[in-house]
């Protein structure tokens, strides 16, 4: 059995894909100081979820000591037994009231929230389309559902139609499943053609806000809240680990749904409550989200400044500007990984390649927070520069 591990390593490293975590020694900030021998390094951190920069708020800090401090370290048990207080019930009540729907589940991850919303609502006799950009989490969730899976290409409309029309009628219920915004691609789901897609052929949609949440709405409730399409997709995942800064992920819908999940969602029955220390946190971060839109818009600035100042450089291949994700693509691993060394030990900046399985194309995804200033954005497309040069002129030489 050693042999064997030993053998899957080695064959991650001799492919450059073995990755190491680099560990943070300090708040997880727009700079943050990393563990390196026996000194510290400081770095520009330019690869976070932290899109609002709420994860250090003061305010969320507080919110969560005044939880732990009234209701304790953990939360005893699973939701069904001894893991609800009054604030878990607080939570999903504003958690619907923010996203605009009847009723909401917590869970204590976004990827338990899908794997329990899409191995509870979807069953072996049903079809599923799903774009082959999904994450992880929702393939994870389709596959535990035992229904019949569809792959459509990414964000391809007729290739989802065609699918839906060839397939649908050979099913008891077809859904279809997408992110709204793609994490690794910075690109934003078709979902007023989906919306008719779905209603022409009877399909139920289920999207997941991640990477929406906090970021794209008047309220910051989402892709689905910008393009006033709620009454569309009433089936909407979401996590709070991204911009709201905590942790936790949600589903909303009608109340008839929620009841379901919570008698049939077994990542959210058979789990540990999440802790009130977490909930109270979460609660004040859709607080902050709701009255204070300036972190949305300095976010948006600086997303807007940064691939402004990149996409001048010739000798860089961007992603479309549509969201605060960035992406630079590269020919190969070898490639990315020594653009990515190059600014974490020459420039101090924190851009962690991205490789294959976790995407087919490496890439640097860069995510601006609001935190960031533009001095800040200045330094990255400095350093861009500085290594586009250093490349072209190896390649003359």
């Amino acid at each position: 059995m050693m042999k064997y591990i030993e053998d899957e390593l080695n064959l991650l490293e001799q492919n450059d894909l073995k990755r190491n975590p680099r560990i943070i020694k300090s708040e997880s900030g727009p700079w943050v100081e990393l563990e390196d021998g026996k000194n510290g390094k400081k770095v520009l951190q330019l690869g976070s979820n932290n899109y609002l920069g709420l994860a250090n708020h003061p305010d969320l800090i507080q919110a969560s000591h005044n939880a732990m401090v009234k209701y304790g370290v953990g939360s005893t048990g699973s939701r069904l037994l001894t893991g609800t207080t009054i604030l878990h019930h607080e939570l999903e009540m504003e958690i619907a009231k923010f996203e605009s729907s009847e009723a909401s589940i917590f869970f204590s991850s976004g990827y338990s929230a899908n794997l329990g919303v899409l191995s509870s609502l979807i069953d072996k006799n049903d079809a599923v389309y799903s774009d082959e950009l999904n994450h992880a989490s929702i393939i994870d969730g389709i596959r535990l559902s035992g229904a019949t899976k569809f792959i459509y290409n990414h964000n391809n409309v007729r290739h989802l139609e065609n699918l839906v029309s060839e397939n649908c009628k050979n099913f008891k219920r077809n859904f279809i499943v997408t992110d709204t915004v793609f994490s690794m691609d910075g690109d934003i789901a078709p979902l007023k053609e989906i919306a008719e897609i779905s209603k022409n052929y009877n399909c139920i949609p289920v999207l997941d806000e991640a990477h929406a949440t906090g970021v794209f709405g008047k309220n910051g409730c989402g892709v689905v809240e910008e393009l006033n399409l709620e009454e569309y997709f009433p089936i909407r995942i979401g996590t709070c680990s991204k911009a709201l800064g905590v942790e936790g992920g949600f589903c909303v819908a009608p109340k008839v749904v929620i009841d379901l999940l919570k008698n049939k969602a077994r990542s959210f029955m058979f789990s540990t409550s999440p802790s009130p220390a977490i909930v109270g946190a979460v609660l004040k971060s859709i607080e902050l989200i709701s009255k204070n839109k300036s972190k949305k818009e300095k976010l948006w600035h600086n997303a807007k400044y940064l691939f402004n100042g990149l996409v001048q450089n010739k000798y860089l291949r961007l992603n479309e500007f549509k969201t605060p994700i960035i992406v630079i693509y590269f020919n190969s691993i070898n490639e990315v990984l020594k653009f990515s060394d190059f600014l974490f030990d020459e420039c101090h900046i924190w851009a962690p390649a991205i490789r294959p399985p976790t995407v087919k194309v490496p890439r640097i995804r860069l995510t601006p927070m609001s935190t960031h200033s533009e001095e800040d954005m200045d330094i990255v497309i400095n350093a861009f520069r500085a290594f586009s040069v250093e490349c072209l002129e190896e390649q003359r030489t």
